[in-house]
């Protein structure tokens, strides 16, 4: 953009703040001449009908929510963008941003080099791209790839400050802040940034600081409306008159960004480009005030956070815009019609073949995986029962969940396991025992539907009520010790008499003597401990009647698929993971409830269906559990990879017998999934998987769901046996027992979504860590209990750390589209397909891949929305891409 800066305000600016004049950039459109100092701006034409509530709306669609610390779950970032195709939408996005959604063809070159990439995935891939219409697709040939593959390589990025997203010359359209930097060699993105970032700290506090804002009932734009006209620092930095600016701004949010986009002189057919640029600008604080309006409007309460953040934003930019005479001309990007604009480009012949290496490592991948699969296998363990088998396990979907589920079926055949959504069924807000409001323990695609409250069971109600104001009582103190240890008065002297003592503390701590204290356990006695857990008879008084407990019973046991044939044992597995000092460590436990662990789900679960009344209710629907039959806990942790049994006290004297037994093949599973992570994670022995769950130093306790690429809902004989390298999202899946394919609807219209969901963000976060990552984990602080920033300032991170993608020499994430293999007729997904047209854009717009398996053969589905037998050969079994 050229730019005409006719003379600078006479006040005291900074050198660094006076922008420079510049050459015309031949790229960028030609500029206007801003009108002196003081003088008013000239409006833009107006065009009819522009709706900014509609605007904004269809701005905010594209900026996905990120949930706060405590309930830290993965979030597609691109979720907002389905409806466009794939390379449509990095189009799309690189003409208003620096983001990037391919990995750097370095990285496909070392994969080409090792062989894990092969001519013949290259030659289907152009293929299959030009038979999915991909625009450019027809201009590029196998040869054009591979000879881009063996070009002189360059360094790898070994840590997340090497891995930069290069300055995007593509770029149509930038903020008029970026712009001023750009030409002028200026830093107010970087000021702007940080203000906003200052006011939306703390705004939000959840208590973290001592001293609140006076205006934090108030809603964001209200608040920081409120306190700009006090706060000098933009002033300081150069930009005279910007409190004066704020007390004229109107109250209501969406009506000062109508005015402040005028007096940027911004088009109005570029109002929703520019907002959603402005919005890519601060890509954590638009989370999060996404996320807020999202509770807000479910909460029946007015949602203009989003708008506000947009709204403080624009208002720096009109106060850089007319202190210093400047203004950018945006009329180029006007088509010549003049009612739309024309940010969007043609792909690239770069751009085409830099996503034919994706798709061609998608093609590798999926030619290993399906290679496995359709091997004929024995089980590599014990012989399968004779009879009746001794337990049923049944372990959340999760990619972690595949190891040990392997391990325990080799150990014994007495031993059967089960895939299933990790909250069972259970749409639960759990609250802990003492308070009145608990946490969701579901899906972020879902809403709680009743509470389940915490108690010791088998204990009369006032050793309960005694033990809820014990940790009142212990809470109350640790929280005066806190506000006392950071209080402006005693913080100094706190340090002084304490800190040789804390030296100590930390010293036990650095060498595994010492361990955090958890809270979860306030208040309880120790030999209480054991019975803490969720209360089954209150459930009719807490929105969940009898009546609607058999139907619930009945949708988990037809949603794993056990309905008959049950085991003695039938075990719940929820899982969670132990770390220390991690802000994320929501992030590791169970996606499927809410970033908490899948415990109480779990617990409940096995006591719903050992209940008598609920036995009988499904009787009556036709599933008859038998009386010998006893449904248990256990919780798996994904740290270590133990898995311990709960509640155990509750199950008769006639299987205890069983349960020793069980635990006895336990031990032994969980010892040769230990082994096999070894291989992934520093450290030969298989004690350093314990230290690492203790270490308050370790930034890699365990890889999360790193790997994963595949969901596959079938029958488990399809996938017993077979290493998946812990990159598979498992569901049990029979088609023969779902008749009317409800449940596979249900698989996928939820199940899969979510496992799309935590892909897209492994995804994100590894090909563009600058934008969608959260950089370097060792420099994270906590923001008001319920973020991170990195460092002391800056914007709110909201994906993956790095040390979460990448071991410092490689990537331990290859970032792949999800590829779902679902074993079901092809013309019951087409039907579920055309009921949903969100989940059919994914799969259309190549946003999500899918293969069916129907009567033994494998079909593609294709973006032409038709199905495709895919081939290829069983006898080349690659274990490198599954690695």
């Amino acid at each position: 953009m050229s730019i005409v800066n006719p003379r600078t305000p006479e006040t005291d600016v900074p050198p660094q703040s006076r922008p420079l004049r510049v050459a015309a950039a031949a790229d960028q459109p030609q500029p206007s001449h801003a009108t002196a100092a003081g003088s008013k701006t000239a409006q833009p034409e107006n065009l009819p009908g522009t709706d900014i509530d509609q605007v904004l709306e269809t701005v905010q669609q594209k900026i996905a929510p990120v949930w706060p610390l405590q309930d830290y779950v993965a979030v597609n970032p691109y979720a907002g963008l389905a409806s466009q195709k794939f390379l449509a939408a990095r189009q799309s996005l690189r003409s208003i941003s620096d983001l990037e959604t391919f990995m750097p063809v370095d990285y496909y070159r070392e994969q080409f080099r090792e062989g894990r990439l092969r001519r013949t995935d290259i030659d289907a891939a152009v293929d299959e791209l030009v038979a999915d219409g991909v625009t450019g697709a027809e201009r590029i040939d196998v040869n054009q790839v591979v000879s881009l593959l063996q070009e002189t390589s360059g360094s790898s990025p070994t840590a997340d400050a090497e891995f930069t997203t290069a300055e995007n010359p593509g770029r149509r359209l930038r903020t008029f802040a970026e712009t001023l930097d750009r030409h002028d060699g200026s830093h107010w993105c970087r000021v702007i940034r940080d203000e906003i970032s200052k006011h939306c700290s703390t705004h939000y506090d959840e208590g973290q600081a001592v001293w609140s804002t006076p205006w934090q009932d108030m809603p964001l734009y209200l608040a920081w409306r409120s306190a700009a006209q006090y706060d000098r620092t933009f002033e300081i930095e150069g930009v005279a008159g910007f409190r004066k600016l704020v007390a004229k701004l109107p109250f209501e949010p969406r009506v000062a960004l109508v005015v402040l986009l005028r007096r940027l002189s911004v088009p109005e057919h570029l109002w929703e480009a520019y907002l959603h640029c402005a919005a890519l600008s601060l890509p954590g604080w638009s989370a999060w005030t996404s996320f807020r309006d999202r509770e807000a409007l479910d909460q029946g309460d007015e949602a203009n956070d989003f708008a506000g953040l947009l709204a403080m934003r624009l208002t720096y930019e009109v106060a850089l815009s007319e202190h210093f005479a400047f203004k950018v001309n945006l009329a180029a990007h006007t088509t010549p019609a003049g009612a739309s604009p024309a940010l969007s480009t043609e792909p690239t012949d770069e751009d085409v073949l830099r996503y034919a290496l994706l798709r061609s490592s998608e093609i590798a991948f999926r030619r290993s995986l399906l290679s496995g699969l359709s091997q004929p296998r024995n089980n590599q363990g014990g012989q399968p029962a004779a009879g009746r088998r001794l337990a049923q396990l049944v372990f959340c979907i999760d990619v972690r969940s595949e190891r040990i589920r392997r391990h325990l079926e080799s150990v014994s055949g007495e031993i059967e396991t089960y895939g299933f959504a990790g909250f069972f069924g259970l749409p639960i807000e759990f609250v802990p025992l003492g308070q009145q409001e608990g946490s969701s323990h579901v899906p972020p695609l879902l809403r709680p539907q009743f509470q389940v409250h915490e108690q010791i069971s088998g204990c009369d109600p006032a050793t309960t009520g005694k033990a809820a104001v014990e940790r009142s009582r212990f809470r109350f103190l640790r929280k005066a010790w806190k506000e006392f240890q950071s209080a402006a008065a005693s913080c100094f002297a706190f340090v002084e008499t304490t800190g040789l003592f804390y030296g100590f503390k930390l010293l036990a701590r650095s060498v595994g003597r010492g361990q955090a204290w958890s809270s979860r356990f306030d208040g309880v006695a120790t030999s209480d401990r054991n019975r803490l857990g969720p209360a089954l008879p209150a459930l009719h008084e807490c929105g969940c009647p009898r009546s609607r407990q058999g139907a619930l019973a009945e949708s988990i046991l037809r949603g794993i698929g056990i309905v008959d044939d049950f085991a003695r044992l039938v075990v719940f597995c929820g899982h969670g993971s132990q770390t220390e000092n991690n802000p994320l460590k929501a992030g590791l436990d169970c996606g499927a409830c809410g970033g908490h662990s899948g415990e109480a789900n779990a617990r409940l679960a096995a006591k719903l269906l050992n209940q008598t009344h609920v036995r009988q209710a499904l009787a009556a629907r036709g599933i008859h559990v038998p009386q010998d039959t006893h449904f248990v806990a256990a919780l798996h942790n994904t740290t270590t990879d133990e898995l311990e049994l709960l509640d155990t006290d509750d199950v008769p004297p006639t299987h205890q017998g069983d349960l020793l037994e069980l635990r006895e093949q336990v031990t032994p599973a969980s010892h040769h999934t230990r082994l096999e992570r070894l291989a992934l994670l520093p450290g030969p022995r298989e004690n350093d998987l314990f230290r690492r769950s203790t270490d308050w130093s370790e930034v890699r306790p365990e890889w999360g769901l790193a790997g994963n690429a595949a969901f596959i809902a079938a029958p488990r004989a399809l996938t017993a046996s077979l290493s998946l390298a812990g990159r598979s999202f498992l569901h049990s899946y029979d088609s023969r027992n779902d008749p009317q394919f409800t449940v596979l609807e249900q698989i996928m219209t939820a199940p899969l979504v979510v496992a799309q969901w935590i892909n897209m963000q492994y995804y994100a976060s590894t090909v563009d860590p600058v934008h969608f990552g959260s950089g370097n984990k060792t420099l994270h602080n906590i923001v008001g209990r319920f973020g991170v920033q990195s460092g002391n300032g800056g914007d709110l991170m909201t994906g993956l750390p790095w040390q979460s993608v990448h071991d410092g020499c490689t990537y331990q994430h290859h970032p792949l589209r999800l590829l779902a293999v679902l074993a079901a007729p092809r013309s019951a997904i087409d039907s579920s397909l055309d009921r949903h047209e969100p989940l059919n854009d994914s799969l259309t717009n190549g946003w999500l891949q899918l293969v069916a398996i129907d009567e033994g053969r494998y079909y593609r589905y294709t973006e032409q929305q038709h199905w495709e037998e895919v081939d290829f050969a069983p006898a080349e079994v690659a274990a490198a891409p599954l690695a």
